[in-house]
């Protein structure tokens, strides 16, 4: 037998064969180890990053709806003014929507709407009948395009008495329809009276 031979098989041979052997199966199995760690590691990350990504865009969708909030809650006051004015306006600023009556029959409407309690609908048939009044008494003929700014300009150049009287249906009906003021009782009762001066003073002495 060689040396050669006899190194192979010998027991110093064998030990150092067996430590190379468990060597590199530590080593593999080692290696495996951290290949298996640095996958569930990305899976892990990718995971996190969904999550974030998932609470990043729900903040920012409780903060787009909290705004809008905030929004809405400081246009409110401006929104309910527009249409209370757009309301007012379909009952007392659309001359062109407002029938023909005569001055009578625009007393006798104010009439019926003081007795239902409707004292907004009331003061606006004093304030057509007075614009029917004086259409009939050939002070200011009537017509739909006047605003009260000319119809005030207009009774200015006129020698009349009862001007006053004429000021307080034309503001009343201004506050009423582009203002904040309330129609009732008190207010119609102002208007019923001037109302009145006019059709006994519709001309100046």
């Amino acid at each position: 037998m060689s040396a050669g031979s006899f190194k192979q098989d010998g027991l110093g041979w064998r030990i150092d064969l067996i430590k190379r052997r468990i060597g590199e199966w530590i080593e593999y199995k080692t290696s495996q180890l951290n290949t298996d760690s640095w996958e569930l590691g990305w899976l892990k990350s990718k995971l996190l990053w969904q999550i974030v990504k998932f609470c990043i865009w729900s903040l920012l969708a409780i903060l787009l709806v909290w705004l809008t909030w905030q929004l809405w809650l400081g246009l409110r006051p401006y929104w309910k003014r527009w249409q209370r004015k757009n309301n007012h306006s379909s009952i007392i600023d659309k001359p062109t929507n407002t029938p023909k009556f005569s001055q009578a029959d625009w007393l006798e409407r104010s009439q019926a709407a003081r007795i239902e309690g409707n004292y907004r609908q009331a003061i606006f048939c004093l304030y057509q009948a007075m614009l029917q009044l004086l259409d009939e008494r050939g002070i200011i003929a009537a017509r739909s395009s006047l605003t009260d700014e000319e119809y005030r300009r207009s009774l200015s150049k006129q020698d009349l008495s009862s001007l006053q009287a004429y000021e307080l249906l034309l503001s009343s009906h201004q506050r009423l329809c582009f203002g904040r003021a309330q129609a009732d009782r008190s207010l119609f009762e102002q208007c019923q009276q001037a109302y009145k001066q006019i059709e006994v003073n519709p001309k100046g002495s």
